[in-house]
């Protein structure tokens, strides 16, 4: 992740924004965030099904599946991610539910 996002990269999951409204700023913190599934989920793998350019952002359309660690639940849900970009790297990822959610943010004006 270092070499590929901003040192300030900004990361939105989409429960954790929808719950809570919040992200997670810098990458240690989104790399500490993905660490931390480790302590809920047992397995939990994003997969990507497509990609597709909307002017300099990549929305991704796929799925994350999961397994819950104490619980045994296991996931399987549709999930897209909008990705900017500044110099070359990742500025910005945000995760949605809903694919016109997905894609209205990815129409909006690049990130700063």
């Amino acid at each position: 992740m270092d070499e590929m996002a901003v040192e300030d990269v900004e990361f939105v999951p989409a429960v954790a924004a929808a719950v809570e409204g919040g992200s997670v700023r810098g990458r240690d913190e989104v790399r500490r965030f993905f660490q931390s599934l480790d302590e809920t989920w047992e397995t939990f793998r994003i997969e990507a099904d497509e990609f597709r350019e909307i002017g300099d952002r990549v929305l991704m359309v796929g799925h994350v599946r999961a397994k819950g660690r104490g619980s045994g639940v296991e996931l399987d849900q549709p999930m897209l991610s909008v990705v900017w970009f500044r110099d070359d790297k990742i500025a910005r990822m945000q995760s949605f539910l809903d694919e016109e959610a997905a894609l209205e943010a990815a129409e909006r004006e690049a990130v700063a």
